[in-house]
């Protein structure tokens, strides 16, 4: 019920198409009677044109209709539903003689009467199918369009825990390969369901208007039929929810070896690589070959069940006629109905196993939908401007795992930037400098402890208000398969070119942008492949003066540079620092000489705190870190 009330909720969107789909299969329905009940007048009228040729033979009249008298219809089992449909075939039939008498249809004419009803009653089937189709397709693509989005969106609004909770190869096959199948059974199957299901009661009911006895004789299998699918849906269900993981899986190996391809080849791990790869493949075609298997059985199952149920009513039927109980005629308008329904039960069979993949699908993408962001945003401050007066660290504590003990990562930081003021932090790799500072834009909420910004606790200011006041320049240096351009301005294709160049110019890098051979509109690749690390860099710091934000974090911006690179890098940092507060991670003490001051910090905790030359003097662990840079 849960995963049918999330398909509605996307749904209601588009009722008008639904019901115009609902109304254009009404219509189907009704002209697919009329195509039935046309059957023995073109056997009477155009096949057995002459009295002489009818003589003898128990032919039947429109809808089963029969001249002869000793046609029972079902005789006496099923009581007034016999007297029901022998007056629904009654009025059928006057129906379509009071039709020939107003159109003045006599003789000859009669031969050309009932095949031109027939081709007026298969177009306009055919119009209803097309409108009918159309209009499922659009709504079914319409909500899996909606259900894609939204569940970017809701991947994309997720705190940093859940993206190191879920691999992005995970996150790639719900958004791509689990809405691709929900995709297919909505908009394509979903159309099926509806007709195949509408149809199956028209011929049902057809069916039971032309003989009571035989209707009932030939839907004997259908409780068996309903059977079979529901076991095939079940199976397929289960085996798609593992296929759908190793999906999952080979997304995963995919992004990571083609992301570290470098690496790969510097290590000459090729081979190794190709190895994993054909595990999680191996993986999935076991999965997908299990599914194929109870796709492929299903039909030849159902068809069997089909053959046996035949045999039964050839039988049932031949002992009718011989009995003179049953005419020709009618038989064989009741043996077309039952050979039309012979494509519904065969498409309900395949749609229910596209279906079962896509209730395993749709379930995967509501599970991630469901998943709430540990970061809250419900602001009871209003948004601010700038920065005034400062930042602090309130007795703030935090561990990944969130258990609320704050071990292990950082314990009773207490911390106060003033506005304007550059502060380093300086530590062994995993004391805690990438973290408390991320802290600061609620990458993470602490678990203990308060990041305030003028006294106000940021977890009471509107989220998107402030990140707007942070900008954030680090080591691995995010840019997209875009124009150099569209990198700077991320987001604002409103910005003046020129207002662009500024920015570049301040971080250095407008001469070797200009120098590209498209300048500004370059395509630089998928991650800045095309640029250097110092190129690369200089295109962020450039992003991070066009933002303009008064808060600015600096995460070891200069570590992967080469030392002709950090000169300029470096310069173009001070730039991007002036008139800002700025939190600054370096393990190049080099770096930070110049800080307002210095935090040096160790397993989670403030060891230390003064400018360079004071912790020079200090001779603690900031010496330590010194000596071993500069002295070995």
């Amino acid at each position: 019920m849960e995963l049918l009330a999330f398909f509605l909720r996307y749904a209601r969107r588009y009722v008008h198409w639904g019901l115009l789909a609902l109304a254009a299969i009404a219509v189907y329905s009704i002209a697919t009677t009329a195509f039935v009940g046309l059957v023995n007048p073109m056997f009477e009228e155009v096949l057995l044109a002459s009295e002489e040729e009818l003589e003898g033979v128990p032919v039947g009249g429109l809808g089963g209709v029969s001249d002869d008298p000793n046609e029972d219809s079902g005789t006496g089992l099923f009581g007034p539903l016999e007297g029901f449909t022998q007056n629904l075939r009654s009025a059928a039939a006057d129906l379509y003689a009071d039709a020939k008498e107003q159109f003045g249809i006599e003789g000859r004419r009669e031969v050309f009467f009932a095949p031109t009803l027939l081709v007026l009653v298969v177009l306009l089937r055919s119009l209803m199918a097309f409108v009918s189709g159309y209009s499922f397709q659009r709504a079914g693509l319409g909500v899996t369009t909606d259900i894609r989005n939204d569940l970017y969106r809701h991947i994309i609004h997720q705190s940093s825990r859940f993206h190191q909770r879920h691999t992005s190869g995970e996150l790639y096959s719900r958004v791509v390969s689990d809405v691709s199948k929900l995709q297919n059974a909505v908009a394509a199957r979903l159309f099926d369901i509806f007709m195949s299901v509408t149809m199956l009661f028209v011929y049902g009911g057809i069916l039971l208007t032309l003989h009571v006895t035989l209707a009932v004789v030939s839907l004997f299998a259908v409780p068996l039929f309903g059977f079979l699918l529901a076991r095939f849906g079940k199976g397929m269900r289960n085996v798609t929810h593992r296929s759908q993981e190793r999906m999952a899986d080979l997304s995963a190996l995919l992004t990571e070896g083609i992301r570290g391809n470098r690496v790969v080849k510097a290590f000459g791990m090729e081979e190794f690589e190709c190895r994993r790869f054909e595990r999680a493949t191996r993986g999935h075609l076991l999965a997908n070959l299990r599914a194929q298997f109870l796709s492929t059985l299903s039909s030849p199952v159902i068809e069997s069940t089909a053959a046996v149920g035949g045999a039964v009513l050839v039988i049932s039927a031949g002992l009718m006629i011989r009995d003179g109980r049953l005419t020709f005629g009618t038989f064989f308008q009741f043996l077309l109905v039952l050979l039309m329904m012979y494509d519904p039960i065969r498409k309900l069979n395949k749609v229910n196993l596209v279906l079962q993949e896509a209730i395993a699908c749709s379930k995967r993408v509501h599970d991630v939908m469901q998943i709430k962001s540990d970061i809250v945003d419900r602001p009871t401050a209003p948004p601010i401007s700038g920065l005034e007066q400062g930042i602090r660290f309130d007795d703030v504590s935090f561990d990944y795992e969130d258990t609320g003990h704050g071990k292990g990562v950082l314990s009773g930081i207490r911390l106060e930037l003033h506005r304007g003021e550059v502060v380093a932090l300086v530590g062994a790799s995993g004391a805690g400098k990438s973290t408390l500072v991320n802290l600061l834009p609620r990458f993470f909420d602490p678990v203990g402890g308060q990041v305030l910004i003028d006294d106000v606790d940021i977890r009471a200011l509107p989220l998107q208000n402030l990140r707007s006041l942070i900008g954030i320049v680090t080591q691995e240096t995010v840019l997209f398969n875009d124009s150099v351009r569209n990198n700077i301005a991320y987001g604002r294709d409103d910005l003046p070119l020129e207002e662009v160049r500024m920015a570049s110019a301040a971080a250095y890098a407008d001469d070797f942008i200009m120098a590209m051979p498209e300048g500004y509109d370059t395509v630089i690749g998928e991650g800045g492949q095309n640029l250097s690390g110092g190129q690369r860099q200089r295109l962020a710091i450039a992003r991070a003066l066009l933002k303009n934000a008064p808060i600015l974090i600096l995460d070891e911006a200069t570590s992967h540079l080469d030392t002709e690179s950090e000169v300029v890098v470096q310069r173009a940092i001070y730039n991007l620092m002036e008139g800002r507060t700025a939190l600054v991670i370096a393990h190049r003490l080099s770096t930070v000489v110049r800080a307002d001051r210095i935090v040096v910090l160790d397993r989670g905790s403030i060891v230390e705190e003064g400018t360079h030359e004071q912790l020079l003097e200090l001779g603690g662990a900031y010496k330590r870190l010194y000596d071993l840079q500069f002295h070995g």
